[in-house]
């Protein structure tokens, strides 16, 4: 569990701070799972995992940034101070990472984007700067100074003529010096400033929070790709008057925006349908690999199954059935299958006595083919 202030809930969080203000939250949580320094180097040296590094210099630009994957003894082209190394998407590579995720259960799934981890040299950091989402920073190993600034952010207040979004003029409010096992909780656009004092890991738990026009991009894509488009047609129309030809009447354009409704389902299934898969999808780079065989249900039987580390599981309940959905893929089932979807979307991995007393549906035993064909899930290796 997630130790939070004995004077703080789970409930009371999310009325009374999620989004709304920090919360530093002092030895929140055990950090044995988070890798040591040696082990995030090499992950560094995979050219599968998103890596970066960013360099204080003493003079213009200030800031630099270096994108991986890097060489080994990359550590030695940088010194002893002032760099910090970022790698993306931790929980999808280091699968004991999970195990951090669900101390967050009381937020939904599907809100959480990923656990960033960064190792600073002493003084390393990323310079001031503000997130467009919730964000924890679980200090892992060392010690970090964070400032925070809660004054609204100018579009104009950014450093430029650099890849980074770092603020030019920050105001200290708040600061505190973190240990191994505190959390500080920032909401959305409070700008914050984190410097390592000595060597330090620290990993930042980020919240998905898509914007509108996100939300537009993928869905008017989806009705491109799927939808059968209409052409504007006018049988019967009135003659007009040559002398005004190149007027775009009320009535055409009435006609033009009923044409554009057309592509646009009506009602909320559909929209919600596709949310279901748009929410599942995994990063672009970072899909699953298809399987080299086909699905073993005596394997899986024996053995049980984990989901794929990149692999997204949700499901969502209507009045008719469970939609599950998986990896951008959706999957109808029967609500008798409720408390089975909940229990493969929200586990890591089941053994074959948990799937036993559901093996016997031919429902579960295609929706297992059919995740194990996408890759999604995966039979436990034997020990």
């Amino acid at each position: 569990m997630l130790r939070l202030p004995a004077s703080i809930s789970e409930d009371y969080f999310l009325g009374k701070i999620w989004q709304q203000s920090p919360l530093l939250i002092r030895n929140a949580l055990d950090t044995d799972k988070i890798p040591c320094k040696s082990e995030l180097y090499s992950l560094a040296e995979n050219d599968a995992v998103e890596s970066r590094i960013v360099r204080e210099l003493a003079s213009a630009p200030f800031w630099q940034l270096e994108e991986g994957p890097f060489e080994s003894g990359f550590d030695k082209d940088f010194g002893e101070s002032r760099w910090t190394l970022l790698l993306q998407d931790m929980d999808k590579h280091l699968p004991q990472l999970t195990s951090i995720l669900h101390l967050f259960h009381f937020i939904p799934r599907w809100r959480i984007d990923d656990i960033m981890i960064s190792y600073a040299a002493d003084q390393g950091s990323v310079g001031p700067h503000v997130d467009e989402y919730d964000v924890f920073l679980i200090q892992a190993h060392g010690q970090r100074r964070w400032k925070i600034d809660t004054n609204a952010i100018e579009n104009d207040n950014l450093l430029p003529d650099i890849d980074l979004r770092i603020l030019r003029q920050f105001e200290t409010e708040q600061e505190w010096l973190l240990e191994p096992g505190d959390i500080l909780y920032l909401p959305p656009g409070v700008a914050h400033w984190g410097v390592a004092e000595g060597e330090c890991i620290t990993a930042s738990v980020g919240f998905r929070a898509p914007t509108s026009h996100d939300l537009l991009e993928g869905w008017v894509g989806h009705l491109l790709e799927t939808g059968q488009a209409e052409r504007f047609s006018d049988p019967q129309r009135p003659i007009i008057n040559p002398q005004n030809a190149a007027e775009i009447s009320p009535d055409d354009i009435d006609s033009l925006i009923e044409c554009l409704n057309s592509a646009i389902p009506q009602g909320k299934e559909a929209m919600a349908e596709w949310l279901g898969c748009y929410l599942s999808e995994p990063k672009p780079h970072l899909y699953p690999d298809l399987p080299e065989s086909d699905c073993d249900l005596a394997v899986i039987a024996e053995r049980g199954i984990q989901r794929h580390g990149v692999s997204h599981l949700l499901y969502r309940r209507a009045d008719n059935g469970i939609t599950l959905y998986a990896d951008g893929e959706s999957f109808q089932l029967p609500l008798e299958l409720a408390e089975f979807a909940s229990m493969l979307c929200n586990s890591e991995s089941l053994t074959g006595n948990d799937l036993a007393p559901w093996l016997q549906q031919e429902t579960v035993i295609e929706l297992l083919e059919a995740l194990y064909e996408l890759g999604s899930i995966v039979s436990e290796p034997r020990e």
